[in-house]
């Protein structure tokens, strides 16, 4: 038996008893026990919601394993055809001077960036999806980071502009400068002064240009691990911004134990309530990481990473699992009852990143493996399995494409069970309601209700239910996508429809398109 697989019947074992006690019928009085699901469908958590989404963009090492800086024509229709099921509303696309506008000697070239990177910008704007630009830091003069290149950040303006304006590339709407600068590996290393400084030269720019009229600035992007610690920097930006400030972002990566218990929401709230109540916030990368509490969990990840030849240490390789496909809902769906605008999951494809980006030498081959699937397994990694979709698409992708951008995100009082979150989406007249079990128990004959309740006809019923042995149940079609197990319900929102929530499971009810 595998370490991961003991480590889950453990986790059932000891989950079963604390349900069973918990939910004793004969020490609870029938009164207070509930297990109604009530839509609080006279106020929002959200408005104009801009969606959830993923981060897309890379492919910069490309060519040196293909030989090309594009797609074949058979990766590109494989990969647009997933895309336009997920439909995601919001996309995060990085880049960097030098791969995308400085040619050597710092000569100034927009023309540089791979045929695969304008492919991708194509579609976004294309599809009307709402993209999330950046740098992923600022460049710097004689290796000192408290210098900083002004040339380049008038380059990085000038890009800007002729992206939108040249290109057409109309579906950036948000800008961030600087990944995660809070943390020590950034290129600011923590320093908020030094941030306040490249973001405000960057601002005045965009302003001057004009170009300020069409992008809106985001950040600050920090990087949260667990812990509410650095929301000053929210607050600082708030007071040193004002309205300069168009979105607040931040990232996520979480524990398991964290996700699935009852502070991560608090913690998400913590950022939310840090920003002036007209303004909104995303997740701009969400994912788990397996340390500290799941140590099991954590050795199992690094046994995995050593066994693959092509697995980076910035990997989870738990892509692979049921499980995971679970976790990562509950945060997302977790991140809206927040109130947050979004969340973009991190990220859509293997074949993106490499662990340094270097395009030669040792290791220029270990990928990030976080993806839906790598769409160069077969060219480059000797692996045609890997370019198939793994199992976190089926919810996630769920979750992109039935909470549309413009939605209204609405709350739902949930009875008091371990591990059950819920959360719903309304645009024009059709409704989307998400419900996740990170529990190892399953929930009977829960019911389902709205405040003002109304027939919710036409509804689908998807459903993902992780397994023990690393997979999950769910119904596809031969393309890998996800099919309703039920379709064209028509549901009494007055408590009288009645459901079981299996342990470790996803339920999606939609009537939206």
């Amino acid at each position: 038996m595998n370490k991961l697989m003991t480590h889950f019947i453990i986790v059932l074992i000891c989950t079963s008893i604390i349900s069973c006690s918990n939910n004793d019928d004969n020490q609870i009085p029938k009164s207070a026990i509930s297990k109604t699901l009530t839509i609080k469908n006279q106020e929002t958590l959200s408005t104009n919601f801009i969606g959830n989404g993923a981060q897309w963009g890379g492919y910069e090492i490309m060519e040196s394993w293909t030989g090309s800086d594009d797609f074949n024509d058979a990766d590109w229709a494989k990969l647009k055809e997933r895309m336009d099921f997920m439909r995601p509303p919001f996309i995060r696309i990085m880049i960097s001077a030098g791969w995308n506008y400085l040619d050597s000697g710092d000569i100034y070239n927009p023309s540089k960036a791979s045929k695969a990177f304008h492919r991708m910008m194509q579609y976004c704007t294309d599809n009307n999806i709402t993209v999330m630009f950046g740098e992923w830091g600022h460049v710097f003069l004689n290796g000192d980071r408290n210098q900083i290149n002004y040339t380049w950040m008038d380059y990085t303006v000038d890009y800007l502009d002729y992206l939108i304006n040249e290109k057409g590339y109309t579906c950036v709407k948000y800008f961030n400068m600087i990944n995660e600068p809070n943390g020590d590996w950034s290129t600011v290393q923590g320093n908020y002064d030094l941030w306040k400084t490249v973001t405000a030269e960057f601002l005045s720019r965009m302003e001057t240009s004009g170009i300020d009229s069409m992008v809106k600035l985001a950040g600050p992007d920090l990087a949260i691990f667990g812990d509410a610690d650095d929301t000053n920097w929210v607050t600082k930006a708030e007071n040193d911004f004002g309205a300069g400030m168009g979105l607040y972002e931040i990232h996520s990566y979480a524990t398991k134990s964290l996700v699935n218990g009852e502070n991560y929401l608090s913690v998400l709230k913590s950022f939310k309530n840090a920003i002036p109540a007209d303004k909104q916030i995303v997740v701009g990368e969400i994912g788990l990481k397996y340390y500290d509490s799941d140590i099991d969990l954590q050795n199992e990840n690094e046994a995995r990473i050593a066994a693959d030849q092509y697995a980076s240490d910035d990997s989870n390789m738990f892509v692979y699992d049921g499980f995971y496909g679970v976790d990562v809902s509950d945060a997302i769906v977790q991140t809206m009852m927040a109130g947050y605008s979004g969340a973009l999951i991190w990220d859509v494809d293997d074949a993106m990143y490499n662990r340094d980006g270097n395009q030669t030498g040792d290791g220029y081959k270990q990928l990030k493996r976080w993806g839906f699937w790598n769409i160069l397994g077969e060219e480059s990694f000797e692996s045609s399995e890997d370019e198939n979709i793994r199992p976190f698409f089926f919810p996630v992708s769920l979750l992109c494409r039935y909470f549309p951008k413009g939605s209204d995100i609405i709350e739902i009082e949930l009875p008091n069970k371990k591990g059950l979150k819920a959360v719903a989406a309304k645009k024009g007249d059709k409704y989307t309601i998400a419900i996740v079990n990170s529990n190892y128990v399953t929930y009977n004959d829960l019911s389902l209700e709205a405040e003002s309740s109304f027939t919710f006809d036409n509804v689908s019923k998807y459903e993902y239910i992780s397994e023990f042995e690393g997979g999950y149940q769910g119904l596809t079609n031969d393309k890998g996508f996800p099919i309703p197990k039920e379709s064209s319900m028509s549901v009494k929102l007055n408590g009288d429809y009645t459901f079981n929530v299996p342990g470790q499971s996803v339920i999606i009810l939609t009537n939206m398109d």
